[in-house]
């Protein structure tokens, strides 16, 4: 029997990805990719390239968009969609779904002059409610993993074709991804692929179906030379046109020409990894043990069906991060459809880009330039469509209401049930959200990371990664038990150092960090109050803090108040903690003063006492002034992350962590004021 060959390649670059990324991308992998196929008319194949990566290619090679509208124009390459600046369509809400796809038609349109009838669904993140916009938009199929059909009972032998699925009696057509040709291709031998791909002549279906991340042809560890220089890629498209049984086809071509396999109706799911990823820590690696159990037993495959992780909004819980970045979307949604403007709403769809909003084997959430360009396009947006003014409302949808603080100059997100603290201090001047910050959390493959030096053997796929990282890396794997938010209160005492601070490794003598703090606002500030206590051992001391938030302009105060209905300690010292999210935080440009005096670098540690004044120099332009009307003691450390990524394990600075320190017996009754200016 004939097999239907259905090669779809889908390359994507976040918005804010840096530019020499970019470039080393399109040389790696996109450009020898489309060269390669193009001397092959006959190779027809799908192809989807995601907003970001088309607008920077316009700019930077319209020579490459020239090529690839030559090979849709003669028929080879058949474009597909999704939402244009590549949103997990599932998370957004339903106009912007209907508008990022019209987008991405309307550009198909304009640069390609063809009308695209297929879906790349972001991360295959498939939900039934994605459907209706999807059939509003002219889409007809849709794309997405084999696992998706495992999960209601399909075996494998009966996915080598497409289904139908109905919304009130439209239908829309969803094709299976094969994963075990996503696997094989490009990593392995040509006769391992085809001997895989005659397989499927034996099936219930006739088609061979991929379509997979571009990147995997030049940019992966070790693909590169592999596809290109010893040509995997050519000798693959050479041996698919020379074998008698196998034709390349579109998937709309195929769409056209075959009739259904049946009726389906998908689960809320992914594909199998993202399974894993979006569990939390602990869970995840249960679950690796338990499928690496299976694998042993031989039985994996057999059950695979029946094995489930997360969902792809389980990340939006295990990482508070994301869910504030994703609720500040959707608010900043809401305002721009009540407000209909068009340049507010671009800025908006390009804040709803997928990759920092969630973490698998790539950085994303980890990769602070890539949230950094989510809040500069949602701060964007929200400068156009948002009013002056405080407003209370559950915004992250946690049951507990936060509060919301827009002057002309700022906007402020103060979190009442986490201590009393800031998540967020957006800066309209310079478009930054500056507790854009990130927690240290144990990450499940953080497992069996061992020091030593690693080797020089490429990987076959980014789903197997040496765990062996530096000294460095591996001393950086420290974890946090509070949220790293701005103006979080801790009360220690002498014995506690700098290193303990770094490490997050200090007992904190009040129960204030963690607990939730009562609130009330006027027309400019927020005044928060929590009474709680000290402990020393077994003696414990009462104490009322209360915290009054004001913003003006481009700056912000903190005015505190103590109370206590005992006696303190003469060595117990109340720590203010600012984590700052500096935008060239790691640069040794990025400078710090004491008093006007220089320090060093925001990238150093330091230590100093009575100080009255820091200043922050930061090497993109702001400028930051933090003081206080007592002088403090002063402690200093950058905060770094370790995360798995496809080349390893990433050391990566994510914010620059300050505690200003009072002996508390010197503040109670007298007020205690801290004021941040930013220039």
């Amino acid at each position: 029997m004939e097999v239907k060959l259905l090669f779809g390649v889908h390359s994507h670059q976040p918005v804010g990805n840096f530019n020499h990324v970019m470039e080393w991308a399109y040389q790696r992998a996109y450009r020898p990719f489309t060269e390669v196929v193009s001397r092959f008319p006959e190779f027809k194949f799908t192809v989807h390239f995601t907003g970001p990566l088309l607008e920077w290619l316009e700019s930077h090679h319209p020579e490459f968009i020239d090529l690839l509208a030559e090979l849709i124009d003669r028929g080879q390459a058949e474009f597909v969609v999704s939402g244009f600046y590549e949103p997990v369509l599932a998370a957004i809400p339903y106009d912007d779904r209907v508008g990022q796809i019209e987008m991405a038609k309307e550009y198909a349109r304009k640069r390609f002059g063809v009308e695209p009838e297929g879906l790349w669904l972001t991360e295959r993140v498939w939900e039934s409610e994605v459907v209706p916009a999807l059939l509003e938009t002219g889409i007809r199929y849709v794309v997405v993993d084999d696992y998706h059909f495992l999960c209601v009972g399909k075996d494998l032998s009966e996915l080598h074709g497409y289904f139908l699925t109905e919304f009130e009696g439209r239908k829309l057509a969803i094709f299976p991804i094969d994963q075990k040709l996503r696997y094989l291709t490009p990593f392995r031998p040509l006769d391992e692929v085809f001997d895989y791909l005659a397989t499927i002549r034996k099936a219930s279906g006739d088609g061979a179906i991929i379509f997979d991340d571009g990147e995997k042809f030049g940019i992966w560890p070790g693909t590169h030379s592999w596809v290109y220089e010893r040509k995997w890629l050519e000798n693959f498209v050479k041996r698919t046109l020379e074998t008698d049984w196998l034709t390349p086809t579109t998937y709309g071509g195929y769409l056209k020409a075959n009739k259904p396999l049946g009726r389906i109706y998908l689960p809320t799911a992914s594909y199998f990894e993202m399974g894993e990823w979006s569990l939390p820590a602990d869970k995840a690696v249960e679950f690796q043990k338990f499928v690496r159990e299976l694998e042993k037993l031989g039985d994996f495959e057999r059950y695979r069906k029946f094995v489930r992780g997360g969902i792809w909004r389980n990340f939006l819980v295990k990482y508070e991060e994301a869910n504030r970045m994703h609720k500040k979307m959707l608010e900043i949604s809401k305002l721009v459809a009540q407000k209909g403007d068009q340049t507010a709403r671009k800025f908006l769809y390009k804040g709803q880009c997928n990759d920092a909003y969630w973490h698998g084997v790539f950085g994303g959430l980890y990769l602070p330039h890539l949230r950094h360009a989510v809040y500069e396009n949602l701060i964007e947006a929200e400068k156009i469509v948002a009013d002056k003014g405080i407003k209370i409302d559950d915004f992250d949808c946690d049951g507990y209401d936060e509060v919301r603080i827009r002057t002309d100059g700022l906007s402020i997100w103060v979190i009442p049930r986490h201590g009393g603290g800031i998540a967020e201090l957006s800066l309209f001047k310079h478009r930054f959200n500056l507790a854009d910050t990130l927690m240290r959390r144990f990450e499940h493959y953080h497992r069996g990371i061992k020091l030593g030096s690693r080797s020089d053997k490429g990987v076959s796929s980014i789903h197997e990664i040496e765990k062996i990282v530096d000294e460095r890396t591996y001393r950086a794997l420290r974890y946090d038990w509070y949220q790293r938010l701005m103006f979080i209160e801790h009360f220690i005492d002498d014995r506690v150092t700098l290193d303990d601070f770094r490490n997050a490794a200090f007992y904190d003598l009040g129960n204030f960090a963690l607990e939730p703090f009562d609130f009330e606002v006027d027309d400019e500030s927020v005044v928060l109050s929590r009474k709680g206590m000290l402990k020393f051992g077994a003696e414990s001391v009462g104490l009322a803090l209360t915290k009054r938030f004001s913003a003006y302009g481009t700056g912000i105060s903190a005015t505190y108040n103590l109370q206590s209905d005992g006696d303190v300690l003469d060595d117990v010292k109340l720590g203010v903690e600012l984590n700052l999210a500096l935008p060239y935080g790691d640069s040794p440009g990025t400078s710090v003063k004491f008093d006007g005096k220089a320090v060093g670098s925001a990238r150093s540690e330091m230590e100093a006492k009575d100080v009255e004044t820091i200043e922050i120099l930061d090497s993109s332009g702001l400028e930051l002034e933090i003081s206080a009307n007592h002088p403090f003691n002063l402690w200093i450390v950058p905060i770094y992350t370790v995360s798995q990524s496809e080349s390893g394990f990433d050391l990566t600075y994510q914010a620059t962590a300050i505690l200003m320190s009072w002996y508390v017996k010197g503040l109670l009754g007298v007020p205690l004021e801290i004021g941040m200016k930013v220039r």
